[in-house]
């Protein structure tokens, strides 16, 4: 019986040295490529921070092997997983090629056939993975993709090594496979066959040499070339994924623990030239694919704002590239961000969920926000350098006066008793934070007042503290780091006079900053022996939204719905409930138990809902270019409700409540608290 296996080189075993020459200079080329890449991230001497193998191994297999963040959008996911499966299954079998020419011989017999029908299937499905991206750039079917040539010619270089590649193995299988009875385990050569034979094989032979050098050297230029084409973000963004931020996504903005020394120093904070970016940042800016999802899923940008994600990190791997690392980052010059694309960002979070390869296009945002507002730069908008300072002169960023929070705290404890003033001393089920947007609005007010109501009923002792203020968050996203700071530090003073269970809070920007970015400052305190208290505290402190805590009370019993409220309804999910920490159901879970609503979902919802354009700290500020994002949010929302009556907008959320509200008017409907709607369900139970 014939032999059946692998025959290397047929015809061409006097370009046997060839490949091995190509091969090693290609190896050269991408190791030097991937040398000086890691340079470009150390620059400076900067240490990468190495997590535990377990933690990159865990990722790389999620995100690079399985392509989890890759194939959540389907059409573009499934295209790039054939190129990815296919092209890797290839390289594969061609690693197993070299180990049985090698090292031990294998590929024979049955192991053969399956060796070939699985680098057929690997060969077909990349080809139609290329055909399906050449199409879906061409045709534009993902907006803004880019239109370099050079990505038509990667993909066209792909193309042609694989067709190629099967016209090589079809006419080879003339020299040592004519005897063989079936070709079911290669469809493809078989074809390519099936005309081979029937040329003579002296021409054949000609035709085979011209075609393998061809192939050969094609598929070595493109592996020398894709440290300089967009398949370099194969390298940096396997690293990237690997080395992620930890936490929640879009959670992960780092703090600025050596600001204190900075400020002794007079060093800026935040990101002013490019040298001031860390390894992470620099890893960032390579990894990026040019696919577009963080700008497509940009609401600063779908308004008209010049704003793009991905234009921002592009110009930073631009600038890295070139070196321009004494080079301000912020400017109007070729590859400089642009700083009213910088303050047009709501800080949402959607572009960090929806990047595929794990860049967080925010930690760099606020830190150009931190660098501007550090050195008194001319770009920051006058309407947020008002509320900077309204937030260090009154203690709020809306320029309230605080006799009148008080004032309403009296009312308060009028209405439910003296005891619901937090007192040193009593210990508390829950302190109510309520934040300064909800205490300084008259309009969001009795969603405190709900609060309040139904959590005294239920049979908890709450209590809220008298000298609360702002949580400091405004100054956070606006970036004034060291006011930001100062807010923590005074905060968490005020909090450690007090007895508490749980921190309640009806703002998702104060749960956020309370549950996580006021813990990313836990090394900072514990550099300071007068600050290490607030290190404890941080650590023992639970912190729950106003929706989780409503959630629970129902599921347990403890309120029961009863009253039927007539209200065609849609909830909009707050980004910094949802998207920055995973909270939808609770929500959800209030006004399901509520009678009588007609609930309808918005197309955009959960995880991909569009932002209400009151995030980043843009409730005090706004640029004013394209159409104001509440605006298509609203739209959205009306239409969802449209031919209902008692047309209501949920929201759970404060800055939400004061952005729909002014659109509310123009698109007629009433905007709700999910706490009011529960107070108003529970009237029938209190009336009896």
């Amino acid at each position: 019986m014939a032999y059946i296996g692998i025959y290397n080189f047929v015809w061409v075993q006097s370009y046997e040295a060839i490949v091995y020459i190509l091969g090693t200079i290609v190896a050269l080329i991408i190791l030097y490529s991937a040398w000086v890449g890691y340079k470009r991230w150390t620059f400076g001497g900067e240490k990468i921070k190495w997590p535990s193998i377990g933690y990159i191994v865990k990722n790389f297999i999620q995100y690079v092997i399985f392509q989890w963040k890759i194939l959540r959008k389907r059409f573009p996911g499934t295209m790039h997983a054939l190129i990815f499966y296919g092209i890797g299954w290839l390289a594969v079998t061609t690693t197993l090629r070299a180990i049985n020419d090698h090292v031990v011989v294998f590929l024979t017999g049955d192991v053969f056939f399956v060796y070939k029908i699985l680098a057929n299937i690997a060969g077909f499905i990349a080809l139609a993975g290329i055909i399906i991206a050449i199409i879906r750039r061409k045709f534009k079917l993902t907006k803004n993709l880019p239109q370099d040539p050079y990505y038509y010619l990667v993909l066209g270089m792909l193309l042609v090594i694989l067709i190629t590649g099967f016209l090589v193995d079809g006419i080879a299988a003339v020299a040592y496979r004519y005897t063989w009875e079936s070709y079911w385990f290669d469809p493809g050569g078989y074809l390519v066959f099936l005309w081979a034979k029937t040329v003579p094989v002296s021409e054949l032979q000609v035709i085979y040499r011209a075609l393998w050098l061809f192939h050969m050297t094609l598929a070595m230029v493109a592996m020398a070339l894709i440290p300089y084409t967009n398949l370099w973000h194969i390298y940096p963004a396997a690293v990237n994924v690997s080395l992620q931020r930890e936490g929640n996504i879009p959670d992960g903005i780092k703090p600025v623990i050596d600001i204190d020394e900075r400020i002794e120093k007079g060093q800026p904070i935040g990101v002013v030239k490019l040298s001031d970016t860390t390894w992470k940042q620099r890893i960032d800016y390579d990894a990026c694919t040019s696919c577009m999802r963080c700008t497509n899923a940009c609401p600063a940008n779908i308004s008209g704002k010049i704003l793009s994600p991905r234009d921002v990190i592009v110009n930073l791997a631009d600038m890295e590239h070139k070196g321009m690392w004494n080079e301000n980052v912020i400017g109007t010059k070729v590859m400089q961000v642009n700083p009213e694309a910088i303050w047009s960002c709501v800080t949402c979070g959607a572009c960090v969920y929806e990047c595929p390869v794990t860049i967080h296009h925010l930690d760099t945002i606020i830190d150009l926000r931190r660098g501007m507002v550090s050195t008194s730069s001319q770009d920051i908008p006058e309407d947020a350098l008002n509320a900077l300072y309204r937030l260090q002169q009154t203690g709020n960023p809306t320029g309230m006066n605080p006799v009148e929070k008080e004032q309403w705290f009296n009312d308060l404890a009028q209405k439910f008793g003296d005891d619901i003033i937090a007192k040193e001393g009593e210990e508390y089920d829950y302190l109510y934070w309520i934040g300064c947007v909800t205490s300084y609005d008259p309009r969001i007010r009795p969603v405190a007042e709900s609060v309040i109501k139904i959590l005294k009923n239920a049979g908890y002792k709450i209590g809220i503290p008298l000298e609360q203020g702002c949580c400091g968050e405004p100054a956070r996203s606006i970036g004034d780091e060291a006011l930001y700071v100062e807010y923590i530090k005074m905060n968490l003073e005020m909090l450690s006079k007090y007895k508490f269970k749980k921190l309640l809070l009806n703002c998702p920007h104060g749960f956020n900053n309370f549950k996580n970015n006021y813990k990313k400052y836990k090394d900072y305190f514990l550099k300071n022996e007068s600050l290490k208290g607030y290190a404890d505290l941080l650590d023992n402190l639970k912190v729950e939204h106003h929706s989780m805590v409503l959630s629970k009370l129902i599921k347990e019993g403890k309120i029961k719905p009863s009253k039927e409220l007539s209200y065609a309804l849609t909830y909009h999910d707050p980004c910094y409930l949802g998207r920055w920490n995973n909270v939808y159901d609770e929500p959800r879970d209030v006004i399901s138990n509520i009678k009588g609503l007609r609930i309808k979902e918005m197309p955009r919802n959960r995880e991909n809902s569009f932002c209400c354009g009151g995030g980043g700290g843009q409730l005090f500020y706004e640029i004013k270019r394209g159409e104001r994002i509440s605006s298509l949010r609203a739209e959205e929302a009306s239409k969802t409700l449209s031919n209902e009556n008692n047309k209501v907008v949920a929201v759970a959320c404060p800055f939400c409540n004061t952005m729909f509200r002014g659109e509310s008017g123009k698109f007629g409907f009433n905007v709700k608290d999910i706490a009011e709607l529960l107070d108003e369900s529970l009237e029938k139970k209190e009336d009896s």
